[in-house]
């Protein structure tokens, strides 16, 4: 395949670029060639940012560490991460979770664990933890967290592309009507179900509500595609070119009746939690998509059945990311338009790169540094911030 796509149609190019933009159709230009495995390309590449202070100033009560508790994707791993370490500290490696609690008594450090608040009882030393997620307002409940006594990091942009693959999934899959097919597939008959006409992407406005790393990168994939793209974040009015239009929070309600696709891409705070009641879906247009891959709890689940069985909607997806399980005969699992998914949007649960990938050799790269930082009580990298929730 050619290195350019210059000279070909328009509607040709645009869906070129978003394919190359989401990894369908590699070398289709030089600047989508994989980065060179490197801290350096890691940081560039997930624009981290650091901590303005060292955390030996910041957190309370710190001690140089004696135990990293890591949860690792090989047993090789391991070693690999004690070679970063200063004298006198320890990297334990543990296949999962469950090995991981049998290690929380003495330890310094949790790293890559879920934040199930049970997976820390008995912890007597713990003074930071890292989710390997992206969102961590789960993680708030764990003992210290809250208080700032235990510091916590997260994978925000880490796992921005990931992230905006599965978010656009959704997207493709709304637009083309694909899961009224897989109704049909499943009934063994192709008209047993009636469902709701294709919709075009290219052409259509899609609303980000969050412009944060995930978001910006959502929009240019969206923009790509031939969309216009509007936003909204709580930091300021500032965003890409790519984006024609960025609003604050109390311009929800709107830009909301705005947008064709409405992408929910914030994270879970007590402003965001809730945001989508009965009367913010009133405000979307009757044939719009609500596409929610963060909190689920940003979604009133009572009040999305009730749009979507009504019509105040056209469709959603919801990607149910909360502990709380829905339980089984709620009346959300029959929704009509409805595309509900685990958390991490698949039926296999959390997405992760292959362990092949440069991307994912990168995320260990940032993850080891971060580890040699607070080891040293230096500045570290994605450092939860208390008062803005993220």
């Amino acid at each position: 395949m050619s290195q350019s796509i210059a000279g070909v149609s328009t509607p040709f190019r645009r869906a070129a670029t978003a394919l190359c933009a989401l990894g369908l159709l590699a070398g289709a230009t030089p600047s989508l060639a994989a980065p060179e495995v490197s801290l350096e390309n890691a940081l560039k590449e997930f624009e981290l940012q650091e901590s303005r202070q060292p955390i030996r100033e910041t957190l309370k009560g710190w001690v140089k560490p004696r135990k990293l508790v890591v949860v690792v994707d090989k047993p090789e791993r391991t070693a690999w991460l004690q070679e970063a370490m200063p004298a006198g500290v320890t990297v334990t490696g543990v296949a999962t979770d469950a090995q991981a609690r049998n290690e929380i008594a003495d330890a310094d450090a949790m790293v890559q664990s879920s934040c199930r608040p049970e997976n820390f009882a008995g912890a007597q030393r713990l003074k930071w933890v890292h989710a390997g997620g992206a969102g961590s307002d789960q993680c708030l409940a764990i003992d210290g967290v809250a208080t700032g006594d235990v510091i916590l990091t997260n994978s925000q942009k880490v796992k921005n592309t990931s992230l905006a693959e599965m978010a656009m999934g959704y997207v493709f899959t709304l637009a083309r009507a694909a899961d009224v097919g897989l109704a049909n597939q499943q009934a063994q008959a192709f008209n047993a179900v009636r469902g709701r006409r294709a919709k075009p992407i290219a052409g259509s406005t899609m609303l980000i509500v969050g412009l944060g790393g995930a978001g910006t990168e959502i929009a240019r994939l969206a923009h790509g595609l031939g969309m216009n793209v509007i936003a909204t974040r709580n930091s300021s009015r500032e965003g890409p070119d790519f984006v024609s239009y960025v609003g604050l929070p109390d311009e929800l309600p709107k830009l909301v009746g705005q947008a064709d696709v409405v992408m929910i891409s914030a994270p879970l705070t007590p402003a965001t939690r809730d945001l989508f009641d009965y009367a913010m879906m009133q405000r979307m247009k009757r044939d719009a998509m609500l596409i929610n891959w963060a909190r689920a709890e940003i979604v009133v689940k009572d009040d999305l059945d009730r749009a979507l069985r009504d019509g105040t909607i056209g469709s959603a997806a919801l990607n149910w990311a909360t502990y709380a399980p829905l339980p089984k005969g709620d009346s959300l699992w029959t929704a009509p338009n409805l595309l509900l998914t685990p958390w991490g949007g698949t039926g296999g649960g959390t997405e992760a790169a292959p362990q092949s990938s440069p991307v994912h050799e990168m995320r260990w790269l940032v993850m080891r540094e971060n580890m040699r930082r607070f080891a040293g009580g230096e500045p570290m990298y994605s450092v939860f911030d208390l008062e803005r929730g993220y």
